[in-house]
């Protein structure tokens, strides 16, 4: 049985040097997938009390024609992260994480699907951080990734 056509290339993606090289360098790795689905869990950088790394459960139809759509996700117990601990900071990294944003659904970001899709007006104002099909989930991921290790971010939110 062939795969749909997303789901192809998502796995292609996944299989890609470019996910591999994001893996063996620590930036992230692949927790699991339940198709549309794909959890990945993207490092931060050392802060007190402060995870690792924080997970992201992707929803990937249409992909990549369409943007994922990306939430903060214990994969654990298989629910949404409480805001207590999402990522904190100040400037675009308080931006991004933004809990009140569609009740957590989505961060607030131009690679997200949800949000360019409410923002359409960001396709011009920032065109380098929107979502590239032909970069695929590694785009989006190391947008997460350089904003957990920027100096801007500063471990839990509730911390």
């Amino acid at each position: 049985m062939s795969l749909p056509p997303d789901r192809a290339m998502l796995e292609r993606d996944l299989a890609g040097a470019a996910f591999r090289l994001g893996e063996m360098s620590g930036r992230w790795h692949l927790v699991k997938q339940a198709w549309p689905h794909v959890c990945i869990a993207v490092t931060a950088s050392g802060r007190a009390s402060a995870p690792a790394a924080f997970t992201f459960r992707f929803e990937c139809s249409g992909y990549p024609a369409r943007p994922p759509s990306a939430q903060l996700w214990d994969c654990d117990l298989d629910v949404p992260l409480p805001a207590s601990r999402w990522p904190g900071g100040r400037s675009l990294v308080a931006d991004v994480f933004r809990p009140d944003w569609e009740q957590g659904r989505a961060l607030y970001h131009p690679c997200d699907r949800i949000t360019i899709d409410t923002h359409p007006d960001w396709r011009n104002q920032h065109p380098a951080r929107l979502w590239r099909p032909d970069r695929g989930i590694t785009f989006y991921l190391e947008q997460i990734h350089d904003l957990l290790h920027s100096p801007h971010y500063s471990g839990l939110r509730a911390a």
